[in-house]
Formats: C-alpha cells, structure tokens, sequence
C-alpha cells in the first residue's frame, strides 16, 4: 500500500501530463512547423474555354458555374443547399467517372507538387493514395480535390492532444476535458498557496 505522500505525489503528476501536454502543442500550434504542407490547397487543374455555351438554368438552381478540365467540360450547380455535378447535354446527375478518369484528372493536378505527391498507387472509389503516404479525396459534385498527408495526420493527432480529445467518444472527451481544466486549476491553486505561504515564512524571518 502507498503512503499518502506517494498519493499525492502520484496525484500531482498526473495532474500536470494535461497542462505539460497542452503547453508542449500549443508551442507547435503557435510556430506551426510544416503547415504550409500540411494544408496545401491541390486545385483541379483547368483549361480555358473553347468557346462560348447556352445553358437554361433550372429555377431551382441557387448557383452555377461551367468548368474544364483535363475531362472536358463541367456543369457545377447548387440547389437546396447542396451541390452537383449535372451532363451538359441531359442536365441529369452526372455519376463518379471511371478509374482512369479519376487517374487522368488528380494525376494532371499532382503534377504542380511532385516531391510532395510523387505517383498514384492505389484508387478506391472517390480516394487516391500515392506513394508519398498523400490521400488525395475527390469532392466530384464540386470539382474540388482535398489532399491529406501524414504531415496533416499528425497536426491533427496534436490538435486532439491539445484539447483533451483523447477518447473516441465525443461525451467521454467533453468529461476528459471538464477534469483537465479541473487539474489546471487545482495546480494554479497549489502554487499560489505555495507562493503565499512562501510570502508568509519569509516575512516571519
């Protein structure tokens, strides 16, 4: 059995890992190393237009912007809130295109950054992985690319660290979080009675 003064010393140490924790990533957020990377915007490359196109907007379209890439040309609209990728011709929804397209589009974009994505290796669905260690997740109803290194793992990890988002659960984080601010203060309390007890034997003195 421990005694009580191995308690509160066990206690104690376990009530600094949040702040030491929260201190040493809130140095990394503040010089923020490697984020340019990190959080690189990967735009789709596009093309100029050939020439000029008519299009009847559907009433219901809030937004609509028509595009060209290494695929040829895109119909982007919103409705509702909500954004989709429409055939020129039909106007109907325009589905996922195939593997090699996929291909053909993200590597044509990569192309501005090789060092960073190097090549596509593998392809599932709408996600592309190279052998950078780079995922790379197309957003077809916008026309958008995000990519996701592990660079971009790792901030995110210490951005979890940093708010006490240790546990998957989002109530369980939010209870870790409410005893992590407990500990904080708890220790903040312990020094200024120390410094004032300090205060107090020196001016006994």
């Amino acid at each position: 059995m421990m005694n009580s003064k191995k308690v509160h010393r066990l206690a104690g140490i376990i009530m600094l890992v949040p702040l030491i924790l929260w201190a040493l990533t809130g140095v990394i957020f503040l010089v923020k190393p490697g984020y340019e990377a990190a959080y690189e915007k990967l735009p789709v490359r596009l093309y100029a237009m050939d020439g000029s196109m008519t299009i009847t907007p559907d009433a219901g379209w809030q937004e609509i912007s028509i595009k060209r890439s290494i695929l040829g040309y895109h119909l982007i609209v919103q409705e509702d809130g909500h954004w989709q990728q429409l055939d020129l011709e039909t106007l109907g929804e325009r589905p996922l295109p195939s593997k090699q397209q996929l291909l053909a589009l993200v590597n044509d974009a990569i192309t501005a950054n090789p060092e960073r994505y190097g090549s596509i290796v593998t392809v599932e669905g709408d996600r592309l992985f190279t052998d950078t260690g780079v995922e790379i997740s197309v957003d077809w109803p916008r026309l958008a690319l995000q990519q996701t290194g592990t660079d971009t793992r790792m901030i995110r990890t210490l951005y979890k660290i940093h708010y006490l988002q240790w546990l998957g659960d989002s109530w369980l984080n939010k209870v870790l979080g409410v005893l992590g601010l407990a500990a904080l203060f708890v220790v903040t309390l312990f020094g200024l009675l120390a410094y004032v007890n300090g205060n107090k034997y020196r001016n006994t003195q």
